[in-house]
């Protein structure tokens, strides 16, 4: 059975839920599910330049974590321009990167995998575009709460 996500984003109403990639790199689906054993909460911060994007940070654990970089990231990386509607990547530890919408146009590679799909495209973008507002409109903070959901 397909583990799935639930993020709740502040001053949204409808939850985002997402299918992790049990087939991606090697445990880094289990550490994840591992780390929702508690739900995480992340703060967004959205791209000014590289279009339908935004990342969600959380407060790291104080353990040590492999999370790789840009030049040597864990599992494949992607160009952020062919990266598909809805997906999810993994930036680090207790940090995700979210493919909102088609139009992303930054020709760099993320930092990790896709690691997760959005289940509801619809639902995902509108997210995004809130995330976008609050960022360049209303400067409020928003926050996602990101749990198991399955």
């Amino acid at each position: 059975m397909p583990r799935t996500i639930r993020i709740d984003v502040s001053g949204f109403r409808d939850p985002i839920r997402a299918e992790l990639d049990d087939a991606g790199p090697t445990g880094l689906a289990d550490e994840i599910w591992d780390d929702l054993a508690t739900p995480l909460k992340m703060w967004t911060s959205h791209t000014s330049s590289t279009g339908d994007w935004y990342t969600g940070r959380g407060r790291p654990d104080p353990r040590p974590h492999a999370v790789g970089t840009q030049a040597a990231p864990l599992g494949r990386s992607v160009l952020m321009s062919s990266l598909i509607q809805g997906s999810i990547v993994y930036v680090g530890h207790r940090a995700l990167g979210f493919a909102y919408g088609p139009d992303i146009t930054e020709p760099l590679p993320t930092t990790g995998p896709v690691i997760a799909a959005a289940a509801d495209l619809d639902v995902f973008y509108r997210a995004g575009r809130h995330v976008c507002d609050s960022h360049f409109r209303t400067h409020e903070l928003v926050t996602l709460t990101i749990a198991r959901s399955g």
